[in-house]
C-alpha cells in the first residue's frame, strides 16, 4: 500500500510549539500525530527565536515523542510581527493586481517594506462611487528576518518547510465550515496580539490587530503559561475578560458605524484552557453571542485531545495538502 502524503502543521508561541500531522485518505482528512512541547523562557521572544539550539532540540523531541512520520512542514504565524490590513484596489488581472499591491504596500504597512514579506488574499468585489469595479484585498505582511529564522532552524532540524501561512486565516477557513453562512466575528487572543476579523459570506470584510497593553500583559501571559496545569488565577481570568470586553465592544461599535448589517455571532479563539471561562463573561458584557468553536467536527482523530488548541495547525496543514 502506498504511503499517505501528509504534512505537519506547526505553530510557535512564546511558551510552546504545537504540531499536528494531517493526511488525506479517500477524500477525508485524518490526524496521524499531534502534540506540543513547552519552551523554556527566553527561547522565543517577540516572535524571534533567541536560542537556536534549544529550539531545534525542542522540535526534535516533539516529533520523536509524537511519532511524527513526515518531514514536510507548514508553519503558522500569528504574532506582533505579522500585520494584516484591509484595502481596496481597482479590479485588474492578477499579475497587475500583485504589482499594484507591491508598489502601494508601504501606504498600508507602518514598517519599511524592504523588511517585510508581503502577500495578499482577494476578499470579494465591490464598486466605487462611479460604478467602477473594485476588489477588496487582505494584505498580509511578515518580517523577513522572522520568516528566514524559522526556515533556517526547521531546515537544521531536517524538516522541509512547504509554506508559511497566517494562523488567523487558517482559523477562518475552519470556521467557514461550521458557521452556516452567518456574518461572524473572530476574537483571537495570542500572547502578544489581540486580533479581530469579521467574515461575511465566507469573505473577510474587516480586520483589526492590537498589541496587548502593558497594563494587561501580565494577566494575558499568565493565562497562556498556566494553560496546561490551570495555574492561572481567577483574577487573571477576570482581568483578561474585562480587557477583551472593552476592546471587542469598541470594535463592534466601529463596525456598526461602517456597516448597516450587525455581527450575528462571535467566535473566541485562544490556545489556552482559560478560553471556556473567559468567553461567557465577555459575551454577557457585549450582548453578542460568543462561543469557543468546535473546529473540524468531521476530522478523523484517535486522540481525545480538544482540537481547538490545534485549530491553526490543522488549518495550515490542510491548506498545504490542498496546494
Amino acid at each position: 500500500m502506498a504511503k499517505l502524503k501528509s504534512v505537519i502543521g506547526c505553530e510557535i508561541t512564546t511558551n510552546e510549539i504545537r504540531a499536528v500531522e494531517i493526511a488525506k485518505e479517500n477524500g477525508a482528512y485524518k490526524i496521524l500525530a499531534m502534540g506540543y512541547m513547552p519552551l523554556e523562557e527566553g527561547v522565543v521572544g517577540e516572535a524571534f527565536i533567541r536560542d537556536a539550539d534549544k529550539f531545534t532540540d525542542a522540535i526534535t523531541e516533539l516529533l520523536a515523542q509524537g511519532n511524527f512520520q513526515t518531514t514536510d512542514v507548514a508553519i503558522g504565524v500569528n504574532n506582533e510581527n505579522v500585520l494584516m490590513r484591509y484595502a481596496t484596489f481597482p479590479k485588474v488581472d492578477n499579475d497587475k493586481l500583485r504589482n499594484m499591491i507591491l508598489l502601494q504596500a508601504q501606504e498600508f504597512i507602518p514598517i519599511p517594506i524592504q523588511e517585510m514579506e508581503v502577500d495578499f488574499v482577494v476578499a470579494g468585489e465591490t464598486e466605487d462611487e462611479d460604478g467602477n469595479p473594485q476588489v477588496n484585498v487582505m494584505l498580509i505582511a511578515a518580517r523577513k528576518q522572522m520568516l528566514e529564522g524559522y526556515i533556517n532552524l526547521f531546515t537544521a532540524s531536517k524538516l522541509q518547510v512547504q509554506e508559511i501561512d497566517s494562523s488567523l486565516l487558517a482559523y477562518c477557513r475552519g470556521l467557514n465550515e461550521i458557521s452556516s453562512g452567518v456574518r461572524y466575528g473572530v476574537v483571537n487572543l495570542t500572547d502578544d496580539v489581540l486580533n479581530f476579523i469579521v467574515v461575511e459570506g465566507n469573505e473577510i470584510s474587516m480586520v483589526r490587530s492590537i498589541t496587548i497593553t502593558e497594563r494587561n500583559q501580565g494577566a494575558v501571559t499568565n493565562v497562556f503559561k498556566g494553560s496546561r496545569d490551570c495555574s492561572y488565577t481567577e483574577e487573571d481570568v477576570e482581568t483578561v475578560a474585562t480587557y477583551l470586553s472593552s476592546e471587542t465592544s469598541s470594535t463592534i461599535s466601529y463596525y456598526s458605524m461602517q456597516n448597516s448589517k450587525p455581527i450575528e455571532k462571535l467566535y473566541f479563539i485562544m490556545n489556552s484552557s482559560a478560553a471556556e471561562k473567559i468567553a461567557p463573561t465577555v459575551a454577557s458584557n457585549i450582548y453578542v453571542p460568543m462561543e469557543v468553536p468546535q473546529f473540524y467536527p468531521n476530522l478523523q482523530a484517535e486522540s481525545v485531545t480538544p482540537l481547538g488548541e490545534y485549530a491553526g495547525c490543522i488549518g495550515i496543514a490542510i491548506s498545504s495538502l490542498e496546494g
